[in-house]
């Protein structure tokens, strides 16, 4: 049996303090939102553009760290991003992929590509990330988490998970993505002192 998605998001959850988390859409979403009310917390209303707007924050903030959550579905969508960290390998930079090996993090679908013949981690370290793993159980799952907060250096770990089914049983979040992004913002002008959208007159 594959370890839970919400089991390794809850070994997280508890380690964040002023991180910036990037989270993807459906199931991670909805789990993440669920343990953690952190004003810190991200959520991209898009597949395949989270690893990307992680990615930025981490080079455009480099004092922050900063937490990506993604899917395998989202990651197969935004592969070149990949390149993108290879290159600049961005310290303060840490993914978790949770691989479910589908296209839903929220309900059964087709099978995405990981669930064949694609090895998200081997494309990473191919991309010329140096610091990968691919986790099947929890308390490996924690270890990396462990890892990621005590080291410096970019760090891409997949997590094969279970197809989600607790994020099925959840209430759907009550916030939409703009509130989300209007409290983030508010938290960034806050604690960077840098103002980000002016005052309306």
């Amino acid at each position: 049996m594959k370890m839970e998605r919400i089991d390794c998001l809850k070994l997280l959850a508890p380690m964040i303090t002023d991180e910036l988390v990037a989270i993807g859409i459906a199931g991670v979403n909805w789990e993440w939102r669920s343990l953690s009310k952190h004003e810190g917390n991200m959520t991209i209303g898009s597949l395949g553009h989270t690893l990307a707007v992680g990615t930025g924050m981490a080079l455009s903030l480099p004092k922050r760290r900063v937490i990506v959550l993604e899917s395998d579905g989202s990651s197969l969508a935004d592969l070149p991003c990949l390149t993108t960290i290879g290159t600049y390998r961005p310290d303060n930079l840490k993914v978790f992929v949770f691989d479910n090996e589908l296209y839903s993090g929220s309900r059964i679908s087709d099978p995405s590509a990981t669930a064949y013949n694609t090895d998200l981690e081997l494309m990473a370290r191919g991309a010329g990330i140096p610091t990968t793993a691919t986790v099947r159980d929890v308390e490996s799952f924690g270890e990396q988490v462990r890892l990621a907060f005590s080291q410096p250096g970019v760090r891409y770990v997949v997590a094969k998970v279970g197809e989600g089914a607790a994020a099925r049983k959840l209430p759907r979040p009550r916030e939409d993505y703009l509130e989300t992004k209007y409290r983030f913002v508010r938290y960034m002008e806050r604690t960077e002192g840098k103002t980000i959208f002016p005052e309306q007159r």
